[in-house]
C-alpha cells in the first residue's frame, strides 16, 4: 500500500512539474514588425512566436534563445522574412525550431546559427522544418543556412534557391551530430561554390534523401571538408586534425554541377545509394586543400551502390575521379556502383578509370531510375523509398504481404548502411495495399517480415509477461543478449526494448506485430523507472 501511494505521489509530482513548466508558456501572435521585434526580444522557454501571413524585416539577433518555436500560423501562406545582413542570427541557442517560414534577400546569410564565438557554448537541438531561403547574397561567401558550432540539428524539407556564388546552400563549420534530409537545393548561377559543405571539424553528419540541382560545370554538390582558418575549427571529444569526419551522403539525387561528391581532408566518408546525373567534370574528387598543414591527408573514402549517369564527350566529363596532390587515393573503396556513359553505353565505354579496382561494378546498364519518380533502393532488410521530387508520386509494391512499413519513433534512428538499420524504437505496420503514395520530398521504409526483431526473450512463440520479466531483470546489464531483454539488438537493455515488447505484447508469433502505438519516450521512461524501481524494491524485501 505504501509503495502504491509513493508511486501515485511520483506521478502527481511529475504531472505538476510538467504542467507547471508550461504554465508560463505564451503564444506571441505577430502581424507587424513591431510585434515581431518585441516577441523575438522577449520570448522565454516554452513560448511560440506565431507569424501571420505577410512580410517582416530581417536582421534579428538573439543570444541564448531557449525552447522557442518561430513559425507561420498558416503553412499554406507562409510569413516572409525579408532583408537584413542575416534574416535571423542566433548565438548559443537551445531547443529552437524555425518552421514554415520564407527568408529572402538577405545580404549575407538566410539564417546564421552559431556558438557566439565560444566553443563551450554551442547552439544545440536546432530544427529547421519546411523553411525556404531564396536569393541570398550575391557575389561572395553567402549561405542560405550558416551553422557554426551547432550540435544536434535537423534540417527537414528545407529549400535553398539561389545563394552567394562563393557560399553554400548549407555551410557547416565545426558542427556535429546533424541530419539534412528531404530538402531541395537549386542555384541557376554559373559560378557556385557548393551546395552542402561540412568542414572546420564537423563530424557525424548525414545528408539524406535530398535533391541537388546545379548548372552543368558550376559547383560541388556535396563536399566533405574544405579549407578552414585555424581559429574557426571546432572539434568534438578532443579530436583534431581533420576538416570533416563521419560524413554520410545517402539516397540523394544530384544533377549537374562540377562534381557530385568531394572528399577534402577527411579520413573516411561514405557516399552510397545516390543517383548522380551528368556531372560536368568529375563524379568524385579526392582533394587536399590544406597542403603542408598538420591536417589529415584525404584517405579511406567509400563510394558504393550508386547509380551514376555521365556523358563522356569532348565537351563534357573529364574523368570519373579527380585526384589532387598529397592525398591517398589508393586507400579508397569503390564497390557495386552502376555506371552508364550516355555517349557510349556499352560495358567497355561505361567502365570508369578509378584509383583502385572496383568490386562488382556494373557498367553499361541503365538502372531505369527516373529522378522525378520514387526511387527504390533494395537492401537485404527491405526497401528504402525516396521521393526527391516536388510532386506526389505513387509506387507499387509487388508483394505487399512480405513487407511492413517501418516508422521511426522519437528515440529511434535510421541507418540504412548499417548491419541493423533500425536503431532504437520503431513502429511496424502491415501494408494494407501495394499502392503507396509518397508526398513531395519524403521517404518511406519497408521492412521484410522475416527481418523483424522479436521481443520473445525465451523463444516460446509468445510475447507475454515472462518476456517482460526477463527485460526487467536484465535492465542495465552489460553486454546483454536477447534472453536478457535486448530485443532490438543494440547491446543495451533499455526503454527501446520495452517499447518493442509493448508493441508486440500478446502476439502469438514473434514476427507478427500489432498496430498499437509505441509509447512516447517520456511515458516509456516513467514506466521504466516505475517497473525497475518496483522490481528492485520487491527483490530487496525478499
Amino acid at each position: 500500500m505504501k509503495l502504491r501511494i509513493f508511486g501515485i505521489a511520483i506521478l502527481w509530482l511529475s504531472s505538476w512539474v510538467c504542467n507547471g513548466s508550461q504554465a508560463g508558456a505564451f503564444d506571441f501572435h505577430v502581424s507587424d514588425n513591431s510585434q515581431f521585434a518585441s516577441a523575438f526580444s522577449n520570448a522565454s522557454p516554452g513560448d511560440n512566436i506565431l507569424l501571420q501571413p505577410g512580410n517582416y524585416n530581417g536582421g534579428r539577433y538573439r543570444l541564448g534563445l531557449s525552447d522557442v518555436t518561430i513559425r507561420s500560423v498558416d503553412p499554406a501562406n507562409r510569413a516572409v522574412i525579408q532583408g537584413g545582413t542575416n534574416g535571423i542570427q542566433l548565438s548559443s541557442a537551445q531547443s529552437v525550431t524555425l518552421q514554415d517560414l520564407v527568408f529572402e534577400g538577405q545580404a549575407a546569410n538566410g539564417v546564421n546559427i552559431d556558438d557566439g564565438g565560444n566553443i563551450s557554448t554551442p547552439s544545440t537541438d536546432i530544427t529547421l522544418r519546411r523553411v525556404t531561403f531564396r536569393d541570398i547574397g550575391s557575389s561572395g561567401n553567402h549561405d542560405g543556412v550558416k551553422l557554426s558550432g551547432v550540435n544536434d540539428f535537423l534540417l527537414d524539407q528545407v529549400e535553398v534557391l539561389n545563394w552567394g556564388n562563393g557560399g553554400s546552400a548549407v555551410d557547416m563549420v565545426g558542427s556535429h551530430r546533424g541530419v539534412i534530409q528531404n530538402s531541395y537545393f537549386f542555384d541557376p548561377g554559373t559560378t557556385v561554390a557548393s551546395a552542402v559543405r561540412p568542414k572546420g571539424g564537423s563530424k557525424d553528419i548525414t545528408i539524406r534523401g535530398n535533391r541537388i540541382e546545379l548548372p552543368s560545370g558550376a559547383g560541388r554538390a556535396i563536399q566533405a571538408g574544405g579549407s578552414t582558418g585555424t581559429q574557426y575549427f571546432r572539434f568534438l571529444d578532443g579530436d583534431s586534425g581533420y576538416e570533416a569526419d563521419e560524413i554520410i551522403a545517402e539516397g540523394n539525387v544530384i544533377i549537374g554541377g562540377v562534381s557530385a561528391f568531394s572528399f577534402v581532408n577527411i579520413d573516411g566518408g561514405l557516399f552510397h545509394h545516390n543517383y548522380v546525373q551528368r556531372p560536368r567534370n568529375w563524379t568524385v574528387r579526392i582533394l587536399n586543400e590544406n597542403q603542408g598543414n598538420p591536417i589529415v591527408d584525404t584517405q579511406n573514402g567509400v563510394v558504393r551502390d550508386n547509380s551514376i549517369v555521365f556523358s563522356d564527350t569532348p565537351g563534357e566529363y573529364s574523368t570519373a575521379v579527380n585526384i589532387g596532390p598529397e592525398t591517398l587515393p589508393e586507400t579508397f573503396t569503390f564497390a557495386r556502383n552502376q555506371w552508364l556513359n550516355l555517349a557510349n553505353p556499352t560495358s567497355a565505354g561505361s567502365t570508369p578509370q578509378l584509383p583502385v579496382t572496383e568490386a562488382s561494378g556494373i557498367y553499361g546498364q541503365d538502372s531505369g531510375i527516373d529522378p522525378d519518380e520514387v526511387i527504390a533502393w533494395d537492401f537485404e532488410w527491405g526497401v528504402w523509398l525516396v521521393n526527391a521530387s516536388s510532386q506526389t508520386n505513387s509506387f507499387t509494391v509487388a508483394n505487399p504481404d512480405e513487407y511492413q512499413e517501418a516508422v521511426v519513433q522519437a528515440s529511434g534512428n535510421f541507418v540504412p548502411s548499417g548491419g541493423d538499420p533500425f536503431v532504437g524504437a520503431w513502429q511496424y505496420t502491415d501494408l494494407t495495399s501495394g499502392q503507396l503514395q509518397l508526398e513531395p520530398f519524403s521517404q518511406l521504409v519497408l521492412r521484410l517480415n522475416s527481418d523483424l526483431p522479436s521481443a520473445d526473450a525465451n523463444d516460446d512463440g509468445q510475447v507475454d509477461g515472462s518476456d517482460f520479466l526477463d527485460w526487467q531483470a536484465g535492465f542495465g546489464t552489460s553486454s546483454p543478449a536477447k534472453v536478457d531483454g535486448d530485443f532490438t539488438g543494440d547491446s543495451e537493455v533499455d526503454a527501446n526494448d520495452l517499447a518493442l515488447w509493448h508493441d508486440q505484447y500478446g502476439s502469438g508469433v514473434a514476427s507478427s506485430f500489432s498496430s498499437a502505438i509505441v509509447p512516447e519516450p517520456t511515458s516509456v521512461a516513467m514506466f521504466v523507472l516505475g517497473t525497475v524501481f518496483c522490481g528492485r524494491l520487491s527483490r530487496k524485501r525478499h
